[in-house]
């Protein structure tokens, strides 16, 4: 009797994970793009975007000293709360050529109490077989854009 009450408890608590959604495939160039915003914005960790980066994508990450100069300089973009999503609409989803790759991001978040959608399009290459964030460039028509 106890069991049938245990099944969809268990199945509830699984179902209730602080764990972010990626609405990607694990270990894809989208998967990886998405967990290195992740990692800069909700979790607020540095160490963990540098992992997911190029060296030398990682060294200029490290020069800024801070999660928060890092997503708002190199990033261009401020959030107190942030949910990221691959940009599935219009056209081309990703833009990828054997070892080089181009997701294109949507960030929707709260800054100051005010909603800002934001685009941004990570650059991936793919070195010793595993996705590696290069660069992250803003989307030119973005109300962020200098």
């Amino acid at each position: 009797m106890k069991l049938r009450y245990l099944l969809p408890l268990l199945l509830l608590l699984a179902a209730c994970s602080d764990e972010p959604k990626v609405n990607a495939q694990w270990g894809t160039p989208e998967y990886i793009a998405s967990e290195f915003l992740n990692a800069l914005y909700n979790e607020r960790d540095l160490d963990k975007a540098k992992k997911l980066s190029t060296k030398e994508f990682a060294e200029l990450m490290q020069s800024y000293g801070t999660v928060r100069q890092v997503s708002r300089t190199l990033v261009n973009a401020s959030f107190d709360t942030v949910d990221i999503r691959v940009n599935r609409s219009g056209g081309n989803l990703r833009e990828q050529y054997e070892d080089i790759a181009k997701i294109a991001l949507l960030l929707t978040g709260i800054h100051d109490g005010k909603q800002i959608d934001e685009l941004r399009t990570v650059e991936l290459i793919k070195q010793n077989n595993r996705w590696v964030v290069s660069a992250v460039q803003i989307d030119k028509y973005s109300s962020s854009a200098r």
